[in-house]
């Protein structure tokens, strides 16, 4: 038994001594730089913040590193080309550029978690209240500032509530309430 072991180790030591034995010629290949960018980093700059959600993260990142030139629609023509990308609470319409720049974006996301700035100043304006539905909105434009918006419907006493909180590029902490009943 112990001259099998030792007749197997001394088979596997010089088994792998004829694997580094160089027969061939190593050739150098070079190979072409590779530079990875993001164009479209200026879209999550202006449209992302802390207070975010993290699937709106997720599509919204989706978004910016699609690459059009792959799109089988795409035929290169120097016009704007839409794309829709959908998640299981929102979507995105966005418009690109012939070279992959993102124009605009058109985004709706439901039952969406309120930031907690937001929260408060809906319950301080509204006490006892019930959140029963929170849509929020993004309108992006590379040429404006981006438009996000909570549309909100509250429930107090039986009686439900319009409530829509908007901004320019970040919504403040102090906030204003449109009402619609």
């Amino acid at each position: 038994m112990k001259n099998l072991v030792i007749g197997l180790f001394v088979l596997g030591l010089t088994s792998l001594g004829f694997s580094q034995n160089k027969k061939g010629e190593i050739k150098e290949v070079k190979l072409n730089d590779v530079v990875i960018t993001n164009v479209n980093f200026s879209y999550l700059e202006k449209v992302q913040d802390r207070t975010t959600a993290d699937f709106v993260q997720v599509l919204e990142t989706e978004a910016s590193r699609y690459n059009v030139m792959e799109s089988p629609k795409f035929d290169g023509r120097n016009e704007p080309f839409k794309i829709v990308f959908r998640g299981s609470k929102g979507h995105i319409i966005a418009t690109y550029d012939n070279n992959g720049k993102i124009l605009k974006t058109k985004e709706q996301y439901k039952d969406i978690k309120l930031p907690k700035h937001l929260m408060k100043s809906v319950l301080s304006q509204y006490p006892n209240s019930g959140l029963l539905k929170v849509v929020y909105t993004v309108n992006y434009n590379d040429q404006k500032e981006v438009e996000k918006t909570y549309e909100i419907q509250i429930m107090n006493n039986n009686i439900k509530k319009n409530l829509k909180i908007s901004s320019g590029e970040k919504l403040n902490k102090a906030v204003t309430l449109n009402i619609d009943n």
